[in-house]
């Protein structure tokens, strides 16, 4: 902390130094806020594929995609997924069995994930699960960045404690890390940590 006030209040006599002619002192802080966000619903993509009888296992037989799909379909059913919440994935995939297969993707809630994950079909597969993060809208980035105003002035007034000083008006913010991108739309993880990171220059009262 000692070494942290030293550093600070070397920035703010080079501050003051460059503004000699103006005489008007002022310190630059950083303030931080963060927020986990969880989840709200999911994606879960899949393949449907025809299946070839498996000479090494007896017990295999021929399922055509036709069979396959509609049995995933009655399965989706019993959960609740209805067949037009199925979409057709652009992840599709090399086919180097040459078998009759398709990629899809569906939207659903949290609670189904489980109840898919354990959906055993020949021809079935399950190739990724992301998570969707649907409620992250403006109201959590004017909250962030409040946080992180108020972050700022905690320290300033710390810091100004030492230097025998008042902290006054802000005279400028600049934002340097927002961190609101397409990743809090959608995650490979169930919970997201969300950042907000500002300098914050405070004018300095005798």
């Amino acid at each position: 902390m000692k070494k942290s006030i030293q550093v600070l209040i070397l920035t703010l006599i080079f501050s003051t130094s460059i503004n000699a002619q103006s005489t008007e002192r002022f310190i630059r802080i950083i303030g931080n806020a963060k927020k986990e966000i969880k989840a709200d619903r999911s994606k879960v993509y899949f393949s449907i594929s025809e299946m070839k009888v498996n000479n090494y296992d007896k017990n295999s037989n021929d399922v055509t995609y036709k069979a396959a799909y509609n049995e995933v379909i009655s399965k989706f059913s019993e959960i609740g997924i209805k067949e037009n919440d199925i979409k057709n994935s652009l992840k599709n995939r090399n086919n180097y069995n040459r078998l009759k297969l398709k990629n899809f993707y569906i939207e659903t809630d949290l609670n189904n994930l489980e109840k898919i994950s354990n959906i055993v079909i020949n021809g079935f597969r399950i190739t990724d699960t992301k998570y969707i993060y649907s409620k992250t809208d403006s109201n959590l980035e004017t909250e962030l960045s409040l946080k992180a105003i108020k972050d700022a002035k905690r320290k300033a007034k710390a810091i100004c404690v030492g230097i025998n000083k008042k902290v006054g008006k802000i005279l400028n913010v600049e934002v340097k890390e927002a961190g609101f991108s397409s990743r809090t739309k959608e995650n490979k993880e169930s919970n997201i940590i969300q950042t907000y990171k500002v300098t914050i220059t405070f004018k300095l009262i005798d």
